[in-house]
């Protein structure tokens, strides 16, 4: 299995304005929903694995979907419990189950589509595992912080970042 955030030169490498966050109505999932959308032309999201060279995912909501779980997903992992990291979105309807019995962790990949996985399960390197999943989190970061400089600070992505440290 392969997670990968790769961004494709800015055109123009304008700045996002970010809008005013109402801790009554938004979260941290505000911030990443409105990047991701921002970033829909201009970043690649891919994931690949259990028989396909890349999964039909796309920045604006899967990659939003999937930073949505990260945080509580290495959490877990780290404490070797089961993660999921459910890809919900209509066209993708795809669970990854993460269960770490120890240095090495078996990853389950579940269907709701006529697309089937083969093989079901793969097995990764935990430590790999984890400097996959926090190098997804460091270039979300990294790309924040060119398109909105006044976000990257925030409290609630400061918290977000600070769950996978």
């Amino acid at each position: 299995m392969h997670i990968e955030l790769r961004v494709r030169p800015l055109l123009p490498a304008a700045e996002l304005s970010p809008r005013l966050y109402d801790p009554d109505d938004d979260d941290v999932r505000s911030i990443v929903m409105d990047l991701c959308g921002a970033l829909d032309e201009s970043a690649d999201f891919l994931i690949a694995g259990f028989g396909q060279a890349r999964w039909p995912v796309d920045v604006r909501t899967d990659l939003a979907v999937f930073l949505e779980q990260l945080p509580d997903a290495v959490q877990a992992l780290r404490a070797r419990q089961a993660a999921v990291i459910d890809l919900y979105e209509q066209g993708i309807e795809r669970t990854l189950e993460f269960l770490p019995p120890g240095d090495r962790c078996a990853v389950r990949c579940i269907s709701r589509t006529d697309w089937a996985p083969d093989p079901e399960v793969e097995e990764l390197d935990i430590t790999a595992l984890d400097d996959m999943l926090l190098a997804v989190r460091d270039e979300f970061l990294k790309v924040l912080a060119q398109l909105a400089p006044s976000v990257v600070g925030h409290p609630w992505i400061a918290g977000w970042r600070q769950a996978m440290d």
